[in-house]
């Protein structure tokens, strides 16, 4: 993992979520399974910073 694929994943998350939120006029619309997805994914993106973290000692 590095601090790259860090900047990458994270911005195409907010890419997707402003893709999202703009397209389909705010998550209230859409599908229950979607907004899940959508909170699976910033877990991840969390998840991954904390483990980034853990091997570098470096906050990012």
């Amino acid at each position: 993992m590095s601090r790259s694929s860090l900047i990458i994943t994270d911005s195409l998350f907010a890419a997707t979520v402003i893709m999202i939120a703009y397209g389909n006029g705010g998550f209230d619309k859409n599908p229950l399974f979607l907004n899940l997805l959508v909170v699976v994914a910033f877990a991840s993106c969390i998840i991954r910073h904390i483990n980034y973290y853990k091997l570098t000692k470096k906050i990012y």
